[in-house]
Formats: structure tokens, C-alpha cells, sequence
């Protein structure tokens, strides 16, 4: 299948799932609406990018897919930044302070509050390692960095996992928007089965390794 085909694709799923995400949650403000919206598809397809490599070791099905992950990676890039530019539009008013320190819910004003600042760090972190994976999806970037060098920055796609879960997590649980968000158990299950996939994988490959020295 061509590349194009493939973006294609994957931007018709994205249009579609954030279409489903919307009208889920049609009683929020639109700015909240939307900017969750691009922030919910961008973690699928992060959580879809995840799942492809272990599940490629536990079943060669999952092989064909694995030529995928750049294209996904590409529109989780794309989404994480409408999420942010809807975020620094309808709330923070492109004053960046806002994202650091921290805005009252209700009135809008400037409040320090150490786990939004945190949660905020950690997603803009987590953005720029996202960005550059991103920019490095290409043959170009692999003839320029060599391919222990691709391989190298490719690996921290892990971290890039973690500091995005960490960064969801708190706005799903300890950040209240006063309304409920039926996110919450989809997100947790999801994280239960990548744990669970990613751990099998590891015990697979262990065991095979053994079994070759045998």
C-alpha cells in the first residue's frame, strides 16, 4: 500500500474518531470539547504506535503493520499540536505563563498549582520528543543519523510514552473540568493491556533466546 493511500487512511480514522469524541461530550465548552478531542485521538494512535511492536513478536499478523508507525506517529504529531494550539487559544491566550503557573478553572485567573505546572512540563517535554520522532520518520533522516543513530532516537519512543501517560493521567483524575470525562476507564484499560502485551512480549523473547542457546 502507498504512502499516500496510508494517510489516507489513517486521516479519515482521524476525522472520524474525533467526530465521536466530540459529540460524547457535547454539554463542555467547545474549547474543551475540541482540545480533548485532538488530545484523545492523538493518545490512541501513541497507544496504537506502542502495541505494534510487542504484538508483532507475539503474532507475525502484526508484522505487515509495523511499516505503519511512521504514519501514525506523523497524526499523533498533528493532533498534539491542534490540541495545543486550541488549548492557547481559547485558554491560554498565547501568554505562555498561563501554561506554567497554572488558570483558575472558573474565574480564569492566574494560580499556582504544582501539578498542573508538573503535568504541563512533562507534555511539553513529552511534545518535543514526539516532534522530533516526527521529523526523523523519513529514509533521509536514517541516511543522515546512520541507522544505530535512527534506531537510537526511535527507542525513546518509550519515554515519550511514559511522560504522555503521566501528563493524561492527571488530567483525567486530579484536574476536574465539572464534568464527567467517560475516558477514564478506556484509558486505564488501555494502559492494563499494553502492560500486559508489552510484558508477554519480553517473556517470549527471553524464552527464545534460551531455547536458540540450547
Amino acid at each position: 500500500m502507498g504512502l499516500l493511500m496510508r494517510h489516507l487512511i489513517i486521516g479519515s480514522v482521524t476525522i472520524l474518531l474525533v467526530y465521536i469524541f466530540l459529540t460524547s461530550r457535547s454539554e463542555w465548552s467547545d474549547m474543551h470539547s475540541w482540545n480533548r478531542a485532538f488530545a484523545d485521538v492523538s493518545l490512541i494512535f501513541l497507544f496504537i504506535t506502542i502495541m505494534i511492536g510487542p504484538l508483532s513478536r507475539l503474532c507475525n499478523l502484526f508484522v505487515r503493520f509495523l511499516s505503519w508507525r511512521r504514519e501514525l506517529g506523523i497524526w499523533c504529531s498533528i493532533l498534539a499540536l491542534l490540541h495545543i494550539y486550541v488549548l492557547f487559544q481559547g485558554w491560554f491566550y498565547w501568554e505562555p505563563i498561563r501554561l506554567i503557573i497554572g488558570v483558575n478553572q472558573e474565574t480564569g485567573q492566574l494560580t499556582f498549582d504544582p501539578g498542573f505546572t508538573l503535568a504541563n512540563l512533562l507534555g511539553s517535554i513529552g511534545l518535543l520528543y514526539l516532534f522530533l520522532l516526527a521529523l526523523i520518520s523519513n529514509k533521509k533522516a536514517i541516511e543522515l543519523l546512520s541507522k544505530r543513530g535512527w534506531d537510537y532516537l526511535q527507542q525513546k519512543s518509550g519515554t515519550l510514552y511514559i511522560l504522555v501517560v503521566l501528563h493524561t493521567a492527571f488530567f483525567l483524575f486530579f484536574f476536574r473540568l465539572g464534568s464527567y470525562n467517560w475516558v477514564q476507564k478506556p484509558f486505564l484499560g488501555l494502559l492494563t493491556v499494553v502492560f500486559v502485551i508489552q510484558w508477554i512480549a519480553f517473556f517470549k523473547t527471553v524464552f527464545k533466546s534460551k531455547k536458540r542457546r540450547q
